[in-house]
């Protein structure tokens, strides 16, 4: 028996995909990686003036 495939497999369109994959990740993580590097700046300006 055999089933009629929408789609192609094309290398093109698994590259294609996975590309779209990474960047969607990238671009939704990089606000929570910004915040966190401000809270760090500010933690590591915190302790200095304690010290100071």
């Amino acid at each position: 028996m055999e089933f009629a495939v929408c789609y192609d497999h094309s290398s093109f369109d698994l590259a294609r995909s996975i590309f779209l994959d990474v960047t969607a990740f990238f671009a939704l993580m990089a606000p929570w990686a910004i915040a966190r590097l401000v809270e760090i700046s500010r933690e590591d300006g915190a302790a200095r003036l304690k010290a100071a």
